[in-house]
């Protein structure tokens, strides 16, 4: 790379050059920590996705090809398309690189868990209306008995002791006896010899993989809130009641230093949960979000504002506004994210935890009730819907 910068530059120093680079597949990552935090040249770093765009633009030709791109990326870093390689802390760093293990490691554990869902729904589907199957208990019992005949010649009275010290007795004699009483009538395959050996084995595969990923997950989680308290902003963020140690420790993780940001857009743009406009003279489009951002943050966002708008009223009161004129849970909790992050903005800006205010917990009482008529009236709807359809099938 020197050599060819030599062919073009005779002087080639921080003062006078300066460096664009694609953010695409890792070795950007590489390439800027040297050149920005080795060598201290100043690097622009260009989305992929403005490339893309930008590609047919030149020539109305779709070819793609490294002098080409290379060549958009300067144009475009040119034009201002672009956005500044910073420098973070080891503290900011380590909280993200453990953000993204945990996320990866919290995937491969709900793939595992839905293989092993899979897995028992097959053989004793029934079992499935007693135990969760990524639970402690129910993990004992599938590593000892999987086929509805093996719960049938299960010991209940020695396998109760066992099944009460693991759930902390909040299981017991009753959960074993009716898993028997299903047992006797279930639907699942029936399987002999070599297949009964064969299911055994996927299934112990599948129960060891959890084991794994819950004991690797677990010292990633303490590290990662562990660091995340450190921070003056963890205990603003963990005043709204329902973010929780573990959301906000993420939230940090992501956004870096929360105090670069001074307007909620900002952040909202960064998990692309801003909306995309579509409007031409009268005509005026749909709104949707963008989805062009941090995926992990726009996960952890949803799961924030899930959490949060059932306790704090500001977000409650937006929730409870979009339910009364259209009951849509997942639309109306995305909708209410910019609520979550203007009065996390807000407290982060003057320094202080979240108060309750009064005239907010009056409105969102007066939506409560609303919310408590609307819902009242649609289930008796429902109800007499059903009673109808049940008149209207014939007798055979």
């Amino acid at each position: 790379m020197w050599k060819n910068i030599a062919k073009s530059l005779a002087d080639c120093n921080p003062d006078n050059t300066l460096f664009a680079i694609e953010t695409s597949c890792n070795l950007w990552q590489t390439l800027a920590f040297y050149l920005h935090t080795v060598m201290g040249y100043t690097v622009l770093l260009v989305s992929p996705l403005s490339t893309r765009h930008e590609r047919p633009i030149m020539n109305l030709d779709f070819s793609r090809t490294d002098p080409k791109d290379a060549f958009l990326v300067a144009s475009l870093a040119r034009r201002g398309a672009f956005s500044l390689c910073e420098h973070f802390s080891p503290q900011s760093n380590a909280l993200h690189d453990l953000s993204i293990a945990y996320d990866k490691l919290r995937k491969d554990l709900a793939r595992n868990r839905a293989r092993l869902r899979a897995h028992i729904e097959r053989i004793f589907p029934e079992f499935l209306l007693v135990f969760k199957p990524g639970t402690d208990s129910a993990l004992y019992l599938l590593k000892k008995f999987l086929f509805p005949d093996e719960f049938l010649a299960m010991d209940i009275e020695a396998e109760t002791l066992a099944i009460q010290k693991i759930s902390r007795r909040q299981l017991g004699v009753p959960e074993l006896a009716r898993v028997c009483t299903l047992a006797k009538r279930s639907i699942g395959i029936v399987k002999r010899s070599d297949e009964r050996l064969a299911d055994r084995l996927s299934l112990n595969a599948w129960i060891a993989q959890i084991d794994s990923l819950e004991a690797q997950i677990k010292p990633v989680h303490d590290e990662l809130v562990r660091l995340a308290q450190q921070l003056p902003a963890f205990a603003i963020i963990t005043s709204l009641s329902g973010a929780g140690d573990t959301l906000t420790a993420l939230f940090l993780a992501e956004v870096r230093d929360l105090d670069r940001y001074r307007h909620f857009k900002q952040l909202e743009k960064l998990a692309g949960a801003n909306l995309r406009l579509s409007e031409s003279g009268r005509y005026v489009g749909s709104r949707h979000i963008s989805h062009i951002g941090d995926k992990r943050f726009l996960w952890i966002l949803y799961k924030m504002t899930e959490e949060t708008s059932k306790r704090v009223p500001e977000i409650r009161c937006k929730y409870l506004t979009r339910q009364i004129h259209r009951r849509k849970h997942r639309k109306n909790v995305v909708a209410s994210i910019p609520q979550l992050l203007q009065l996390i903005v807000a407290l982060n800006r003057d320094k202080r935890t979240y108060q309750l205010r009064e005239e907010t917990v009056a409105q969102m009482k007066k939506l409560e009730q609303r919310y408590a008529v609307l819902k009242t009236q649609s289930s008796s709807h429902s109800v007499r819907r059903i009673t109808l359809r049940k008149a209207e099938v014939p007798v055979l």
